[in-house]
């Protein structure tokens, strides 16, 4: 595990509709905390979230995202019915999610 000791948490988002951009403009207010990657189903959408809200990295697969090792926390914002699935993925990989 990471030592949390004087480093930002760094979060994810997966799904990058309505409830993601709240998410991210709160997280923007957090200390401690940064929008570390993004991915949606398009590199453009996710390239466009990522300029928008600071994200370091932006990717166009949510598999790509999660076998990321610098991922803290991943804030799922996909539609319900793929909930159970994407937790899952986050999840085999060792990702705390939310």
């Amino acid at each position: 595990m990471k030592s949390l000791k004087n480093r930002n948490i760094c979060w994810t988002v997966i799904g990058l509709g309505n409830i993601a951009n709240k998410f991210a403009t709160d997280l923007l207010t957090v200390e401690g905390a940064e929008l570390y990657a993004v991915a949606s189903r398009t590199q453009q959408k996710s390239d466009d979230f990522a300029k928008k809200y600071q994200a370091i990295k932006a990717y166009s697969s949510y598999e790509a995202l999660v076998n990321d090792e610098n991922i803290d926390a991943v804030y799922i914002a996909t539609p319900h019915s793929l909930h159970k699935e994407n937790t899952l993925l986050c999840l085999e990989q060792g990702k705390a999610v939310l």
